[in-house]
């Protein structure tokens, strides 16, 4: 039986002495593969170089001997490739992976910067023939056919091509520059392809069982907010980001980070035992949307990780069915009844693919519906699953799970058989690499069409207890040491009593003070602290008078949390949505392990000298800052201390990062503001934190919207101070520039 009680065969594996032995369907992989699997997931992010390359695969690309008899026999049996296009897959598979990238975004900004890409670096290099080192002919940039509005590129030419070649060179430095500031991500193709048949909304609860490092996560993100001006409402739903690695999901935070969304929250937990909260009343916490991205062998991504070929066996995906179908079955309970669920892996083996389909769909008992979705994305090339597929281990192919031959590592799941081949697995996707010049990929799209029941996991691993060792030393009357130690047992599931969420005059749950329950504080998570409110009136209210917020336009009072003990003097205010208030509330038990929740919008700056700035400016000042993150979702609330610079004063600040009110002769090369208005505005001000929009006319010369361009500063008594990272000023001064390219272009 599967570890969260369902029928499911996965787990049992006939590996007795006769039949060879080796363990379980479920058993650790090799730890060379295990490492393999881990590092070569197909997102962008860290670690890639300049082609969307990890490591240093690329380094020896041409060294590596790109043959393996045993998967070209493999392949062949399973007829993934049509006999014709046998060799033209071979071919491309031993090829480098073009690079691919997406602009960032789905509003003006992406649209201008495609525009300003299009016409005039991607336009240089159509004046010109490419020809590389040994003269041969080198195509041009070109978008993705199927992702939308043209917002996705490939360059096929080699890291060394794009070093060497003076032509190249701008595109070389555009891709670096532009990922860094976030403008951009490298991404490899079919990565980008999972989150478009969520089919996210604003109001959706949606759930990324394997999301590190990111990308897709991002993309979901991006489809969440959509064009999110101050027009409209901030999305009302939630995004959980997971993975089980916790320095993976250190990861995940910083790639999401660029998002700027109080929808995200990032757990680290096993995706198979991923916790089911329930609300007091019984209300199960379901999600609209899930994306299954499980762990794979790989194989489908040789051209990015060409090591893969000397080591490349059938065991590979064998040693992963289990884990992937348990991951799959997770995700459907926890999928509400009308939600999608999307399954994918970097890999061409029926056995991670279309058998772990099969499983599901068998054992879910109708409760889930294998869609089509050839509909969707209709410019994807793609071809159809299979319904029958071969098994193989070390000892070769098994037509059947009960046959009496030597086995190993094989269970019942894995096989193909009579029901499996009434199933619509033909619904499922596999991309081939030389389809479209991508790396290979599958997908399969389901929906919940009906409950289904939620076993408790009899079979999971009992809570490790936490236990701390407390010595102490001690000098007794005859000058002898003595020891003595305690033991001090942290408290674990169950043994606390949970504490219930809070409800408000309208039924909203609301998050109540957790106590912390290790000897040293935090939560019952060891050396993660705890998610606890800021609904301290002190703290709000200085928030919502300094900046001018109403409650009824963003409910701070209800929607602010911080991880600092000390609630009434937070060092960091992080907003949340009320989806996401709503389902920490009633993680009573504090089951989920949370590592980032919400946006970082304030911090703490405490003023010096407080009390003798009050008394002479009589003004009203509040102990925290807005963030340049927070200032994205926060600008279209703020009604005061937001200030209208020149574009001259704006750009210098930008430039300088400081903008003294008067000229020193202590102190000549500080630069100063130039126009007696901005001057005033500012000086009329209390110290503390204050936001500089250029002026609508300004604006509307280089058609940008004033979110866009709004930035953090801080007033001090001298002087206006910029309150944004070198790398995001860059970002700023790279918009401006961007915006007055295309505003030029145009007229």
């Amino acid at each position: 039986r599967a570890r969260d009680g369902t029928s499911l065969e996965m787990g049992r594996g006939r590996f007795n002495k006769r039949r060879g032995g080796g363990g379980r369907g479920n058993g650790p992989q090799s730890g060379a593969f295990a490492r393999d699997f881990k590092r070569q997931k197909r997102d962008g992010g860290g670690g890639m170089d300049a082609r969307g390359e990890r490591g240093n695969a690329h380094d020896g690309y041409h060294d590596i001997q790109k043959t393996n008899k045993a998967f070209e026999t493999y392949y062949k049996a399973q007829n993934i490739v049509p006999e014709s296009e046998w060799e033209t897959f071979l071919d491309c598979m031993r090829s480098p992976l073009p690079m691919t990238f997406r602009i960032n975004g789905s509003g003006k900004f992406a649209t201008d910067m495609r525009d300003q890409l299009e016409g005039t670096l991607f336009a240089e290099l159509l004046k010109e023939e490419l020809k590389d080192e040994e003269q041969n002919e080198l195509p041009p940039p070109k978008p993705l056919a199927w992702y939308p509005e043209r917002l996705a590129w490939q360059c096929s030419y080699t890291r060394a091509q794009l070093r060497r070649l003076p032509a190249l060179q701008g595109i070389f430095d555009f891709i670096k520059n532009a990922n860094e500031l976030g403008s951009i991500s490298r991404q490899e193709a079919v990565s980008m392809i999972p989150p478009f048949f969520l089919d996210a909304q604003p109001h959706h609860r949606i759930l990324d069982m394997c999301a590190s490092p990111g990308s897709k996560t991002f993309q979901i993100l991006e489809r969440m907010h959509g064009d999110f001006d101050g027009n409209t409402k901030l999305p009302t739903g939630i995004v959980v980001a997971n993975d089980v690695d916790l320095k993976r999901c250190n990861l995940l935070t910083h790639q999401t980070k660029r998002a700027n969304s109080p929808t995200l929250l990032v757990t680290n937990h096993e995706a198979q035992n991923y916790p089911i909260i329930k609300g007091p009343k019984g209300e199960l916490f379901d999600f609209d949307a899930i994306l299954c991205d499980v762990p794979c062998s790989g194989d489908a991504t040789m051209r990015k990780a060409p090591d893969i070929w000397n080591r490349w066996t059938p065991g590979n995906g064998n040693g992963l069915h289990t884990l992937q179908l348990r991951i799959a079955a997770r995700g459907a309970q926890l999928l509400k009844v009308g939600g999608r669920l999307v399954y994918s892996t970097c890999s061409l083996n029926p056995i991670e693919n279309e058998a772990v389909v099969a499983a599901l769909l068998k054992e879910c008992d109708g409760a889930l519906e294998l869609l089509d979705v050839s509909d969707e994305l209709p410019d994807l090339k793609r071809s159809p699953g299979l319904r029958d597929w071969q098994v193989w281990d070390k000892f070769g192919y098994h037509p059947s799970f009960r046959g009496e031959e030597q086995m190993f590592k094989l269970c019942e799941t894995m096989f193909s058989d009579e029901e499996t081949k009434k199933l619509p697995l033909e619904r499922c996707l596999r991309l081939l690499p030389h389809h479209q010049d991508t790396g290979g990929f599958f997908v399969a799209v389901f929906q919940k069409v009906k409950p289904m029941e939620i076993k408790e996991d009899v079979n999971a691993k009992k809570q490790t207890v936490k236990e701390r060792v407390r010595l102490s030393l001690n000098v007794n009357a005859k000058n002898e040491i003595e020891m003595s130690h305690e033991v001090i047992t942290l408290a674990r599931k169950g043994q606390t009593a949970s504490i219930p969420p809070e409800v408000d005059d309208k039924g909203e749950y609301l998050l109540p003070h957790r106590g912390a329950t290790g000897p040293n504080g935090g939560s019952r998570w060891l050396g993660i602290d705890p998610v606890l409110p800021v609904n301290d009136p002190k703290v709000i209210n200085s928030i919502y008078s300094v900046y001018g917020i109403e409650s009824d336009d963003i409910a701070l009072h209800k929607n602010c949390v911080t991880r600092t003990a000390d609630t009434s003097r937070p060092k960091r205010v992080y907003t949340i949505t009320d989806s996401l208030r709503q389902y920490l509330a009633c993680d009573v038990n504090e089951s989920l392990r949370v590592t980032s929740c919400g946006l970082k919008a304030f911090e703490r700056q405490e003023i010096k000298d407080k009390v003798k700035e009050q008394e002479e400016t009589s003004g009203a000042m509040c102990d925290f800052r807005l963030t340049q993150d927070g200032i994205p979702m926060m600008f279209p609330f703020v009604r005061k201390r937001i200030i209208r610079p020149t574009f001259d004063d704006f750009k210098a600040i930008l430039e300088r990062r400081t903008l003294a009110f008067e000229y020193s002769a202590e102190a000549p090369q500080r630069a100063v503001i130039s126009c007696a208005e901005t001057k005033k505005a500012l000086l009329d001000l209390t110290l503390g934190c204050c936001i500089l929009v250029p002026r609508d006319e300004d604006l509307a010369a280089i058609n940008v919207s004033k979110a866009d361009l709004a930035i953090a500063c801080w007033r001090g008594r001298t002087s206006c101070n910029l309150l944004v990272s070198k790398a995001e000023t860059i970002h700023f001064i790279d918009k401006i520039k961007v915006n007055a390219a295309v505003k030029m272009d145009t007229s």
